[in-house]
């Protein structure tokens, strides 16, 4: 796995801006030949009465199959996700009232397209050199388009979202990640946990250790609730 991640943060009169891309490619040759590409994208800054975020995310993998007798390179996942929240600061700027939006087109699930909105309260209940926890809660509204004779249950309706984030700096090198998010209603819940740890080997190169969780009890009976993702990933990083 070939990883390059960019961070730049720019001196915006105190207003922090931070920019962070991800590229990976995972080649696997021989008895089974399989590519996966994975692009993300993640921008957000802290304004005096407002502060955002924008996250995109992409995956795509690319595996031999036989076609009609023939060995052809045919794709076996392909997902793209994308979420913005906007985040308006009350009299304590750690308090705040959030509006939230996603989208999410999974080539190879039963729906055309599943997305989300959101809005309620945020609250940052504290940031230091060592540490930051953030939390958000609201009530919101489903969205899903089934695709026609699929067996897979209507989303649509109003939910509640919860989400936390919380980072630690372990020291100077290592930096641990933990997110969790999770939609609810009165018949399924679509719940995400991302954990991972960064540690800086020489200079501008780092390791990286992530574990993706996504569990959805809103899918047919044929596919399992619960989809983990591992890697260990080399990172570069462009101050």
């Amino acid at each position: 796995m070939k990883s390059m991640y960019l961070t730049e943060r720019p001196n915006l009169n105190e207003e922090e801006l931070s920019v962070v891309s991800e590229l990976g490619f995972l080649l696997i040759n021989g008895n089974t030949n399989t590519s996966t590409t994975i692009a993300k994208l993640n921008i957000s800054q802290e304004l005096k009465a407002w502060s955002y975020q924008l996250v995109g995310d992409f995956l795509y993998t690319q595996s031999e199959s036989k076609v009609d007798g023939k060995t052809k390179d045919v794709a076996s996942a392909q997902k793209l996700f994308l979420s913005s929240q906007f985040d308006y600061k009350l009299t304590d700027p750690n308090n705040r009232l959030f509006v939230y939006g996603d989208f999410e087109k999974d080539r190879f699930n039963d729906y055309n397209y599943q997305a989300a909105i959101a809005a309620g309260w945020s609250s940052r209940l504290w940031n230091n050199e060592q540490s930051e926890l953030r939390y958000s809660i609201g009530p919101g509204y489903s969205i899903s388009d089934e695709i026609p004779d699929t067996i897979t249950e209507n989303q649509n309706g109003f939910i509640v979202r919860a989400a936390m984030e919380y980072k630690c700096k372990i020291s100077p090198q290592a930096t641990f990640r933990q997110f969790l998010s999770t939609e609810a209603d009165a018949e399924y819940t679509k719940t995400k946990s991302e954990s991972s740890l960064s540690a800086r080997l020489s200079g501008a190169l780092a390791m990286k250790l992530s574990i993706i969780l996504n569990h959805d009890s809103g899918i047919n009976d044929q596919d399992e609730e619960l989809d983990t993702e591992a890697a260990v990933t080399l990172v570069y990083q462009f101050l």
